[in-house]
């Protein structure tokens, strides 16, 4: 994206999520600058949406106000934190004494990653007011964007607070300086003594304080000591912080595994492992790194004990997302996940009727018949002698399960079938006749049983039915328990991704869904295990 000059009234589209507004002007005059979190009508949910001088965050954690000098100040925004039901987040200022006709060189300036410029405000011809709007962030169609808006009130502060919403008391124009209940427990500008922060434990002040200072590439702003010099994209890093702050991590660490595993991503002891961090004043991102080997272990679990009932539903799906989201990992491994749950949910949708069509030029059907696949198969029967394979196509349609041989095929009617299932790699039709059922390998085994079950449903009029699990599902509990017995890792290679409930005795030769008669499996080893059963 090349520096956009804006216009008032112009706009752009953001190609980042993590941006700041740097507010700016060349005069020795006070300008206070803030911001607002409002909903699509426009007003704020509550005071703890409006940051300011006196509340430097809002409570969602996605909007702080830095003050860069008497001349200066920044609003750094991460608009992927932005709670879903705000629609924008206003960038504006006030002014004690005088206005704004009378401020030069008055800037506003968008930077991106790394201080990219994004865009420029110069805001020219100001009316003689004490308040304005500088501009906004907002949402369009799923995207982010700026838009320059340099409109003001002359009623200062308490016009533009109550313009959106905030209460403002006649004695005190100022919102409260953390409003009770509604801030999230973190270190603020302490009330009467600016020069300091103190602690707000998320219900009221405690007796904790610390000098306020402000980070640079060369002084720490958690203890005002010198840094290390950044080099190769690495961060500076302060020379006196830097020991503690791995001996904080190193704890933390073990206790946020312990959380995931026994209550995950919400609850109060998932809000009291980050205000643990932000206590000890340790950068959000480094403990999102320390987390995410537990993380993507935790996302692996979720997987597994979604797919352990046969089934992938869509809350499932948003549970995981609503998982990664909270987590705020990043990691090659969680994309596959997702990608497997949304091949899950497909196949879902088909083994519950949603079964393609598909035309061929080489078939004759019948008038009423509807061709649902076609495909290269090998048909396994177990004879006196061995396995006997044969080669050949297997059809599915609405009228019928049909096997072109080589040397010989056969036909199954869909009221002889009594289901049909993947196992080991293979599809597995079981039917009250032995002519055309029996196990068949195919290159898509999940697949290919989704859509002879859809088919099936059809045919026996069951696809309308809510879809009912099969009787192989693995309880919660007994999920939770061989779990815990396994380590969360294959039995045979302590692989701890693509892990699936396999049963010891297979379910189809009577073994039972239990924790004795089930393991941990990694699919690899899983698909191994079949080929020697």
């Amino acid at each position: 994206m090349t520096t956009a000059a804006l216009a008032r009234g112009a706009n752009i589209t953001l190609d980042e999520t993590s941006v700041q507004a740097l507010v700016a002007w060349r005069a020795d005059v006070t300008v206070d600058p803030c911001a607002l979190l409002v909903d699509e009508g426009g007003k704020v949910r509550g005071d703890a949406d409006f940051v300011f001088y006196n509340q430097p965050r809002d409570a969602s954690g996605a909007v702080e106000l830095r003050t860069d000098g008497p001349r200066a100040a920044t609003l750094v925004v991460d608009l992927a934190k932005v709670p879903a039901d705000i629609g924008s987040v206003v960038i504006a200022g006030s002014m004690d004494a005088g206005t704004f006709d009378t401020v030069p060189g008055l800037e506003i300036t968008v930077r991106g990653r790394r201080g990219r410029v994004l865009a420029t405000f110069p805001v020219r011809d100001v009316e003689a007011v004490t308040a304005m709007v500088f501009g906004e962030f907002y949402r369009r169609q799923g995207r982010w964007k700026f838009r320059a808006i340099g409109q003001g009130w002359d009623s200062g502060l308490e016009g533009l607070a109550t313009a959106y919403g905030v209460t403002v008391s006649s004695d005190d124009p100022a919102p409260d300086p953390v409003p009770a209940q509604r801030v999230r427990a973190d270190w603020y500008l302490a009330p009467g003594d600016p020069s300091l922060l103190r602690w707000w434990n998320g219900t009221e002040w405690t007796v904790q304080t610390v000098p306020l200072r402000h980070d640079t590439p060369t002084a720490c702003g958690r203890c005002g000591g010198p840094k290390y010099r950044s080099y190769a994209g690495v961060p500076s890093t302060c020379r006196r912080c830097a020991p503690e702050i791995d001996g904080v991590l190193t704890v933390w660490r073990t206790k946020a595994a312990r959380v995931l595993a026994a209550t995950g991503t919400t609850g109060a002891a998932w809000d009291d492992l980050w205000a643990e961090l932000r206590y000890y004043r340790v950068r959000e991102e480094a403990g999102r790194e320390a987390l995410r080997p537990s993380a993507v272990h935790h996302l692996h679990r979720l997987l597994t004990f979604a797919f352990a009932d046969g089934i992938i539903e869509q809350h499932e799906m948003d549970a995981f997302d609503e998982a990664v989201r909270a987590l705020g990992v990043v990691d090659p491994a969680i994309s596959q996940m997702r990608r497997r749950l949304r091949r899950g949910l497909e196949l879902g949708l088909i083994s519950n009727g949603e079964v393609p069509r598909v035309t061929s030029s080489t078939l004759h059907l019948d008038a009423d018949e509807i061709l649902h696949l076609e495909l290269p198969a090998t048909r396994l029967q177990q004879q006196a002698r061995g396995t006997k394979r044969s080669s050949g196509r297997l059809i599915v349609t609405n009228a019928k399960l049909r096997f072109v041989g080589d040397s010989a095929g056969s036909d199954l009617a869909w009221a002889k079938v009594v289901e049909a299932r993947p196992e080991y790699g293979t599809v597995v039709v079981a039917a009250t006749t032995s002519r055309g059922g029996g196990t068949y390998e195919v290159g898509d085994a999940e697949y290919v049983a989704a859509v002879l079950t859809g088919v099936l449903k059809i045919a026996k009029r069951l696809a309308t039915v809510p879809t009912q699990r099969d009787s192989r599902a693995v309880p919660p509990a007994v999920r939770a328990e061989v779990w815990r017995r396994d380590g969360g890792a294959c039995v045979e290679c302590q692989a701890t991704e693509y892990l699936e409930f396999d049963h010891v005795i297979p379910w189809s030769r009577g073994g039972a869904t239990s924790a004795g008669n089930l393991q941990l499996l990694c699919r690899r080893c899983n698909l191994a295990k079949g080929a020697r059963i």
